[in-house]
């Protein structure tokens, strides 16, 4: 029942990575105003956009790889690899509409983001070496 998490976390992120391209395509058709004031900082949007293509793609793929070998990992392993593939590319959203906090980094936003990265760690690292050995047992 939780594998499918992988299939639902991928299409999460991919839905991301769509909204987050319209916004790009509508921020450079606009010549300023609300949208850029929203959004000041397009290059971390367009890492923001691209890190949801590809950790979407990692949740579809870890899916198909463990459904083909029939790896189970256990659900604690797909929730963080889930959580922390929404929330790493959610930090790249956060400094797009937010630059200045670069500049003063938030310790709270830094737990988060170092959590997040941890969670994506242990969940895809964990995933992959099952997955690994799955096959090789197979």
């Amino acid at each position: 029942m939780w594998l499918s998490a992988f299939a639902v976390g991928g299409a999460v992120c991919l839905s991301m990575a769509l909204l987050e391209a319209w916004l790009l395509v509508a921020l450079l058709a606009s010549s300023g105003g609300a949208l850029q004031r929203l959004v000041p900082n397009r290059a971390d949007l367009l890492r923001s956009h691209v890190d949801y293509l590809m950790m979407g793609l990692f949740l579809f793929g870890f899916y198909g790889l463990c459904r083909l070998t029939g790896a189970a990992p256990p659900n604690w392993l797909i929730i963080a690899a889930c959580l922390g593939a929404f929330f790493n590319p959610f930090a790249f959203l956060v400094h797009a509409m937010r630059p200045d906090l670069k500049a003063a980094p938030n310790p709270a936003l830094f737990a988060a983001v170092l959590s997040s990265c941890v969670a994506t760690t242990i969940g895809f690292g964990a995933t992959a070496w099952m997955v690994a050995a799955a096959a090789v047992l197979r």
